[in-house]
């Protein structure tokens, strides 16, 4: 391929073409400062400038790249025309002509733009960018634009003059290595020797005919029994030596001992919320004591230590006044009996603590002890108080007589 230069005629032509945009946009500034001494030329200001070598430099590209498609064109590897390639110089005048046309009608388009009249502070100042009238701005940019699109338009056909002269590029295809190697994973973990290698590691031993291999252990075997071995020495350390883990039976009671408190919590969440539709009544030997324990501290003084009665009525046989049953027993104790001198105990005992009391009270049926009081109220009958809750009462009851 041939040098590209630039042709005398496409420098003439480049500097003639800016040189007369030049002067037209000097001359038209000169004409704007004459008529208003107070307006700053237009070449003094930076966004202009800016823009206009911007203009200027990529009418130079433009140029090269002319240069280089008329260059390829002549080569006649694919017989295109001279007339298709195109020159440079119509481009490069049309584009400076265009920027002579905006310079040259600048003061008329001003003047076609600016109000008819006098002027007056009430009026608004026409609108700018960067220093520079809006529609001076909005034009230098459009040529800028144009000329890129033309760059763009000279590089593709560069493009394809040389993709038909034979010039692509050498497309290497890429080696596309899978995500994991199996290969690799296979001789890692399993190390068998090829069915085509399996000669040279034929031993002498044969039985009816079955001749054996001398392959090495699968190495994740190997490796999964030395595993084993190290743990099992951790394991000796952790457990026997440093005690550092709870065996078994340790493990378990500690789990035992959770699950007493857990039942614990339970048990104090629902008496928190027992009242006396809801209560039931408790067979636990440690809540009949505290019940006891309760019935002693608060009770006792009306009904008697054995519960065979005192001012209040006896509470060992199977008359009740106000009903008897866990439910009425723990309703009794709860709102009290005002009219006959029995306080409401609720603002003195939890309802965990009422029914506490209620259950001991429960096994007080049929104990019968000395000095009972006489009978009052009827004859409840659907009294059932478990054998193992009298059990209880009657174990608490000596225990406390002992004492």
């Amino acid at each position: 391929m041939k040098t590209m230069k630039f042709s005398s005629k496409k420098v003439s032509a480049f500097l003639l073409a800016s040189g007369f945009s030049f002067g037209l946009f000097a001359q038209n500034a000169q004409a704007v400062a004459a008529s208003d001494p107070k307006e700053e030329s237009v070449f003094m200001n930076p966004t202009f400038l800016i823009l206009f070598i911007t203009a200027i430099v990529l009418m130079g590209v433009i140029m090269s790249l002319t240069s280089a498609l008329k260059n390829l064109s002549e080569s006649g590897r694919q017989k295109l025309q001279r007339d298709k390639a195109g020159s440079s110089i119509p481009i490069v005048l049309a584009i400076a002509g265009l920027f002579g046309t905006l310079a040259a009608n600048a003061q008329d388009v001003a003047q076609a733009v600016a109000p008819s009249g006098p002027v007056t502070d009430k009026m608004m100042p026409p609108m700018q960018i960067g220093g520079l009238d809006s529609w001076i701005f909005v034009l230098v940019t459009a040529v800028i634009i144009v000329e890129f699109l033309v760059i763009l338009g000279l590089l593709r056909s560069i493009k394809n003059l040389l993709i038909g002269l034979g010039y692509q590029p050498e497309i290497v295809p890429k080696e596309v290595k899978p995500l994991i190697n199996w290969k690799w994973l296979d001789k890692t973990l399993n190390d068998a020797v090829p069915i085509h290698k399996e000669a040279e590691i034929l031993t002498d031993h044969e039985y009816d005919g079955i001749r054996e291999l001398d392959n090495n252990l699968p190495p994740w075997w190997k490796y999964g029994f030395y595993f084993t071995i190290i743990f099992a020495v951790y394991y000796l350390f952790d457990y026997h030596v440093l005690h550092t883990s709870p065996l078994s039976g340790q493990e378990y009671q500690q789990q035992i001992a959770e699950a007493d408190e857990m039942k614990k919590q339970r048990l104090k969440i629902a008496g928190a919320n027992v009242d006396e539709n809801s209560v039931t009544l408790l067979a636990d030997a440690g809540m009949i004591a505290a019940g006891k324990g309760i019935y002693d501290g608060n009770c006792a003084s009306c009904h008697g230590a054995a519960g065979e009665g005192l001012v209040g009525p006896n509470l060992t046989d199977e008359f009740w006044i106000h009903g008897g049953g866990i439910k009425n027993i723990f309703k009794t104790i709860k709102y009290g009996v005002p009219a006959k001198g029995m306080i409401a105990w609720q603002g003195q005992l939890n309802p965990e603590a009422m029914q506490k009391v209620s259950s001991y009270v429960m096994t007080l049926q049929g104990t019968k002890p000395a000095n009972a009081k006489e009978p009052q109220g009827e004859v409840w009958i659907d009294i059932v108080v478990p054998s193992d809750s009298l059990s209880t009462v009657k174990a608490v009851l000596d225990t406390s007589k002992s004492k």
